[in-house]
């Protein structure tokens, strides 16, 4: 294919620079010539464009896939993508300005919280996060703006703290420049909780390396993103951008910390099966079933 585009979310965003970089290894590997990276608001956004045939692949958080092919809210319609590929499980956290009387998750019952746009990933998991802690009505009090908007508000007070997606990122970079801030801790039983309620959850590790003045990992909710595109796309085009994909993957974790642990997240299907690349019961594009087969990963 000459050209794709790829719809991943606004630019200060992690999928918005993974987009970046998973073009880099389509296009060198001659799969495609070009391609066109969109911005967006996120998940929802993207497989609606991926559904309509207005970008070939989307990138989503994996919660969202079963929502969007069942057309469960915020879907109004079933929207039919398949899963091509897992991007990447990063953790996600809260983050609180350093001088902030708030230490903990529970902490933030009843606080302003910014959350990322209402139709993004992170807003969803902000909701199951939220409920999972037994939080409902004057406990959720979420702003739902944009990463950068989010950071502003948290510099300015007008949040107690922020959501964050996996690091490392640009805009988190640009948030510890700006203030001194602090990971807020999860209980470990509410981890096994949510992981326990959700399949698409994982325990995750917040790398101190990423995040200034932590002087220990600290442990998060982790959450496996993916690349989707149209359940009807071309197999053949779908096999060949997974194939590319899976052999790219040591190139990919080499090139950003992003990726840290893609070639073994994509081996866990040996074990796994297929839950590992589509958790839940959510479709796996027949194309990217045959690429995962041939490449010993998949029985």
């Amino acid at each position: 294919m000459n050209k794709i585009r790829i719809s991943s979310s606004d630019p200060l965003s992690t999928f918005h620079t993974q987009a970046r970089l998973v073009a880099e290894v389509l296009r060198d590997a001659g799969v495609i010539k070009e391609a066109e990276v969109l911005g967006s608001t996120g998940s929802v956004i993207n497989a609606e464009r991926v559904a309509r045939g207005e970008a070939e692949l989307g990138f989503m958080a994996s919660n969202w896939v079963p929502r969007a092919v069942a057309g469960a809210d915020p879907f109004t319609t079933p929207t039919p993508v398949a899963i091509v590929t897992p991007l990447n499980a990063g953790p996600l956290f809260f983050v609180a300005r350093s001088e902030s009387p708030i230490n903990t998750v529970r902490d933030l019952k009843g606080q302003p919280i910014a959350v990322g746009h209402a139709d993004s990933g992170m807003a969803q998991h902000a909701l199951n996060i939220a409920r999972g802690l037994g939080w409902s009505g004057d406990d959720i009090r979420f702003s739902h703006v944009s990463t950068f908007d989010g950071g502003a508000a948290l510099a300015n007070g007008d949040v107690a703290a922020q959501f964050s997606a996996p690091i490392p990122s640009q805009h988190f970079s640009e948030l510890c420049t700006r203030m001194s801030i602090k990971v807020l801790a999860f209980d470990p039983d509410d981890i096994a909780a949510l992981c326990g309620a959700h399949p698409f959850y994982s325990p995750a590790l917040v790398p101190s390396d990423c995040a200034p003045g932590l002087a220990t990992d600290v442990p998060a909710l982790g959450v496996l993103n993916v690349v989707v595109a149209a359940a009807e796309a071309d197999e053949g085009f779908v096999h060949a951008i997974t194939r590319a994909f899976i052999a790219g993957a040591d190139r990919l974790e080499a090139a950003h910390p992003l990726f840290r642990g893609l070639p073994s997240l994509l081996g866990l299907a040996r074990e796994v099966g297929i839950d590992a690349l589509a958790p839940g019961g959510t479709p796996l594009h027949p194309g990217a079933q045959r690429a995962f087969r041939e490449a010993g990963l998949l029985a």
